[in-house]
């Protein structure tokens, strides 16, 4: 006789008790005809690597399909803040058609020492629009809103420029240390987020304590129309 098929309920059991005990970490299992699809993001490479042991353990006979990307903070505690789905590679917005989209000068999303990132972003609904660049180092640039840009309306299907010099409340960003793994974090709220007077810079701690108490702090009414859209960059030296 042959031996029973080991479980892909209990197998996924296990995955997900190990994903459990991560932190800063957005990781889905879903059930396939054979096996398992993980996917999403852990906050370091020894979190790859104990989730990578535990699936590696898992009994012969369960096909794995693992997509899991290194997101390391503060990057992971904004996507985790924002509600963004698990399926992450390079960008993510899950099957959103209210999400914005991102597009970039440089489509490699590589971006090396020197050069300038320009990005447009396009709401899928009305509302208000706030983008933010988050580096590995743990600092927030906001691009919008800021004191230069203070109006955070913004149209469906209305592309808005950022990095692009058109006027004097246009910006321009040259990367520059640090280089390494980067987000644009971007979400159209029916109410504002925040005033446009915070600091353009900041640490990433604060404000993405400051994110979670203004997205918990909207209207009961509101809190289903926020659309999320982000994108990880890598910004080298050379």
């Amino acid at each position: 006789m042959d031996p029973p098929r080991p479980s892909v309920a209990e197998a996924r059991k296990e995955v997900d008790a190990a994903v459990g005990r991560l932190n800063c970490a957005g990781v889905g299992t879903a059930e396939t005809a054979k096996g398992l699809r993980i996917s999403g993001y852990v906050g370091s490479d020894e979190d790859a690597v104990g989730l990578k042991a535990v699936l590696t353990a898992l009994p012969p006979g369960i096909d794995l399909e693992a997509r899991v990307a290194v997101r390391p903070w503060p990057l992971c505690e904004a996507l985790g803040i924002a509600g963004l789905p698990t399926q992450l590679a390079t960008q993510s917005a899950g099957q959103d058609t209210d999400a914005p989209t991102l597009s970039f000068n440089r489509p490699s999303l590589v971006y090396r020492k020197g050069e300038t990132l320009e990005i447009t972003v396009t709401a899928g609904m009305p509302g208000h629009l706030t983008v933010d660049y988050i580096d590995g180092d743990g600092s927030v640039i906001h691009m919008v809103p800021m004191r230069l840009r203070r109006d955070d309306r913004v149209e469906a299907g209305r592309p808005v420029a950022l990095g692009v010099a058109k006027s004097s409340a246009d910006r321009i960003y040259t990367i520059s240390p640090p280089f390494g793994p980067a987000m644009i974090l971007a979400l159209v709220t029916r109410e504002p987020l925040f005033a446009a007077d915070r600091e353009e810079v900041e640490p990433a701690g604060p404000y993405l304590a400051g994110l979670r108490a203004a997205l918990a702090a909207l209207p009961a009414d509101a809190r289903g129309a926020v659309a999320v859209r982000s994108a990880v960059l890598t910004t080298v030296a050379e």
